[in-house]
């Protein structure tokens, strides 16, 4: 008897797991797209942007005027972005879950005087401010 509840778990404990991995891949792929644009003066230097998670690089970018710097969040964990222009430096976080998991698109626009976030690309709300030494 003992060797057959062994063989049962055998079989039942990796179709769990299986089943447990799939569960979470597939929660991954509703994750909203996170877009930075720049809407920094027409003829000024391009944006540097760099942007990760505590476990993922998610690259980086020069950016001129009207460019976009899009990825998909790939975890339910805070995404962080740099930016450098000009003599001026900034960090935000540009995915936070709780705030922004159940839209389909976070998006960023960086003008002059700061960062705004808007989910529709509609309406938008400064939330962070260029910095300087």
């Amino acid at each position: 008897m003992t060797g057959f509840i062994s063989f049962l778990l055998f079989l039942v404990l990796p179709l769990c797991l299986l089943s447990t991995a799939t569960a979470d891949e597939h929660d991954e792929h509703r994750l909203p797209f996170v877009q930075v644009i720049n809407a920094l003066p027409k003829n000024s230097k391009p944006m540097q942007v760099s942007c990760s998670t505590k476990n993922i690089n998610i690259g980086k970018r020069s950016l001129v005027n009207g460019e976009v710097f899009k990825w998909r969040a790939a975890q339910r964990k805070l995404h962080s972005c740099g930016a450098l222009w000009e003599r001026l430096f900034a960090s935000w976080h540009a995915f936070q879950p709780r705030r922004d998991e159940n839209h389909e698109t976070v998006y960023w626009m960086v003008k002059e005087d700061g960062f705004f976030i808007s989910w529709d690309k509609a309406n938008w709300v400064r939330k962070y401010r260029w910095e300087t030494e």
